[in-house]
C-alpha cells in the first residue's frame, strides 16, 4: 500500500472539494492554520506503530470571494505486520494510521467547513473514487472513543475494503474512519488494516484504539515536519511546530 498517495489523496480531496483553487499568489490572502496533531510516543509504542513524520501543507483557496490562505498538517503512522499470505514472507507494513487536521475558515462572516460537513460514507467514497489500489465497501458498524487528553469524542466508522500491498497481492481491509472538531480545528483519522483469515483485525483494532487514546493536539504538539524529494520520497527537517 502505497501511505503517502494514501493520505496525500484524502488530504487534496476533503479539503479540496469545497474551494476553488487559485490560479496565482495572492499577497493579500487571509491566513488560517490548523494546530499540528499526532499521537503520544507511550501511545504509538504500546500500538507498536511507528511514526513517519508530519506533513504541513499550505494551500491557497477562495472562499466567499475573498482568498484565502489554509495550513494543514498530516501525521502518518505505520505498522509492520505478520500476515498469513506467502507473497510477502513473515512481515509487511500494513497497518496505516493517519491524522489530519485542517483549521475552521471564517470569511465574510460565514463558516466554512470542507472537511468537517462531509460524512464518513462521503469520505469513504472519495477515498475508493481516487485510490485505485483501496477499493471501500459497506459500512459495518462503529465505535466511539474519548483520548486521555483532549476533550473530545471519537466516533470511528468502520468499512470493509480490500487493498493491494506493494503493487502484488490484493488483501481484505478495515478501514476506520472518524471526524472530530477540536479546538478550532477539524480532524480526520483514518486507520486501515488487514481483515484476513488467520490474522485478528480485531486486536488490531484494539491497536487503533490505544492510538487515538494517546491522541495530542494543540499550539504546543511537537512534530517532525518531513518534506517530499523530487523522487516522491521523504526528506526529514530539523523543524519542530
Amino acid at each position: 500500500m502505497n501511505r503517502r498517495l494514501f493520505v496525500a489523496t484524502i488530504t487534496a480531496g476533503a479539503v479540496g472539494t469545497s474551494a476553488g483553487c487559485l490560479s496565482g499568489i495572492i499577497n493579500d490572502a487571509t491566513t488560517f492554520e490548523a494546530f499540528p496533531v499526532r499521537v503520544s510516543t507511550a501511545a504509538a509504542d504500546e500500538a507498536g506503530y511507528e511514526y513517519k513524520g508530519t506533513r504541513k501543507r499550505v494551500e491557497e483557496r477562495e472562499f466567499a470571494g475573498e482568498s484565502v490562505e489554509v495550513t494543514n498538517y498530516l501525521s502518518e503512522y505505520t505498522r509492520t505486520l505478520e500476515l498469513p499470505l506467502d507473497a510477502f514472507g513473515s512481515e509487511t507494513e500494513a497497518g496505516v494510521f493517519a491524522l489530519i487536521s485542517t483549521p475552521q475558515v471564517s470569511v465574510a462572516g460565514e463558516s466554512f467547513n470542507p472537511v468537517g460537513e462531509m460524512s464518513t460514507a462521503e469520505l469513504a467514497e472519495h477515498v475508493q473514487n481516487q485510490y485505485d489500489k483501496l477499493e471501500i465497501g459497506s459500512n459495518i458498524g462503529g465505535r466511539a472513543l474519548e483520548p486521555d487528553e483532549l476533550d473530545v469524542r471519537v466516533s470511528f466508522d468502520t468499512y470493509e475494503g480490500a487493498a493491494t500491498l506493494h503493487g502484488e497481492q490484493e488483501i481484505n481491509v478495515l478501514v476506520d474512519i472518524a471526524q472530530p472538531d477540536h479546538d478550532s480545528d477539524h480532524l480526520v483519522l483514518i486507520g486501515v488494516y488487514p481483515d484476513e483469515e488467520g490474522f485478528s483485525a480485531e486486536s488490531e483494532q484494539g491497536r487503533i484504539d490505544t492510538m487515538v487514546a494517546g491522541l495530542e493536539h494543540g499550539d504546543d504538539v511537537d512534530v517532525d515536519i518531513v518534506e517530499e524529494d523530487g523522487d516522491g520520497g521523504d526528506n526529514e527537517t530539523d523543524e519542530n511546530e
